[in-house]
C-alpha cells in the first residue's frame, strides 16, 4: 500500500493540472457543458497521460501546507494552459460585439448563457465560426499535445515557471484585444463610410431627408463588411487559439 501512495499522488498531481486546463479550454470550459462531463474527459485525460508517462511516483509532501501547495500550482499550470487560448478564440466574440454596437445592434444585446457575458446576434455568429475553425484545425487535439508536453517538461510534483506562464497568458491577452479591435475595423470604417455618405448627400439634397434612412444604410454597410470579412475573422482566430497551445 505505501508503495503505490506515491504513484496515487503523481495520479492526483496531475488530474488537478488536467481539471485546471478544462475549466479554462475553449468549448470545454463553456457553461453549456455540465460539470460531470468535463470531470471525467479530466479523468481519462489523465489516466491516459499518467500511464503513457509510466504512472511515475512522486513523493509526497509531510504536511498540509505541502500537499496544498502542490495542488494549487498544478491546477494553476493547467488554468494558464487554457486561458491563452480561450482568450484568443473570444476575441471574435468581443470583435462581433464592438462591430454589431457600431452598426446600431446594440438593443438586440442579450446574456449569452455559454459565456455569461453580453453579446449580439453578429458577436455569436462570429464566434461559432471561429469555433467551427478551430474544431477543423484540431485545437482538441492540441489541447491533449499540450498537457502531454507539460507532463514531460514539468513532471507531476516539479516546479514548473509560472512566471513565464503568466507572461504568456497576458501576451496571448493583449494579442486577443488587439485582434479584435482589428477584426472590428472593417465594418467600423463602413458604417462610418456609409453615415459620411448619406451626410454629404444629405447636406446636398436636404429636401429628400436621406438622415432618416441612416439607420438602414448602417445596417447594410456593415452587413456587407461582415459577409466580406467574416471568414477571414473565424480563420484568423481559430488559428490564434491553435497556436496557443502550441508555443
Amino acid at each position: 500500500m505505501e508503495a503505490s501512495l506515491p504513484t496515487l499522488w503523481g495520479f492526483g498531481l496531475l488530474l488537478f493540472r488536467t481539471t485546471g486546463l478544462v475549466v479554462t479550454a475553449p468549448m470545454l470550459g463553456a457553461r453549456i457543458v455540465p460539470a460531470r462531463v468535463r470531470l471525467a474527459i479530466a479523468l481519462v485525460l489523465t489516466f491516459a497521460i499518467h500511464a503513457g508517462a509510466g504512472a511515475p511516483a512522486v513523493p509526497i509532501p509531510s504536511s498540509i501546507l505541502g500537499l496544498a501547495s502542490a495542488a494549487a500550482i498544478e491546477a494553476v499550470t493547467g488554468l494558464l494552459g487554457g486561458l491563452s487560448a480561450r482568450w484568443l478564440l473570444d476575441a471574435a466574440l468581443a470583435a462581433g460585439h464592438l462591430a454589431g454596437l457600431t452598426a446600431g445592434l446594440g438593443f438586440s444585446a442579450l446574456i449569452d448563457p455559454a459565456t455569461g457575458a453580453e453579446s449580439t446576434g453578429l458577436s455569436q455568429y462570429l464566434y461559432a465560426g471561429a469555433q467551427a475553425f478551430a474544431l477543423s484545425l484540431g485545437i482538441h487535439r492540441e489541447a491533449v499535445s499540450w498537457l502531454v508536453r507539460a507532463a514531460r517538461t514539468w513532471p507531476p510534483g516539479a516546479r514548473p515557471d509560472l512566471g513565464a506562464l503568466a507572461s504568456q497568458v497576458i501576451g496571448h491577452a493583449v494579442l486577443a484585444t488587439a485582434l479584435a479591435v482589428r477584426m472590428a475595423f472593417p465594418v467600423m470604417a463602413a458604417v462610418l463610410l456609409g453615415h459620411s455618405v448619406m451626410g454629404v448627400l444629405n447636406r446636398m439634397a436636404p429636401q429628400l431627408g436621406l438622415a432618416n434612412v441612416g439607420f438602414s444604410v448602417a445596417i447594410l454597410a456593415g452587413g456587407l463588411a461582415v459577409y466580406m470579412s467574416a471568414p477571414a475573422v473565424a480563420e484568423l482566430v481559430a488559428r490564434a487559439a491553435v497556436a496557443a497551445f502550441q508555443g
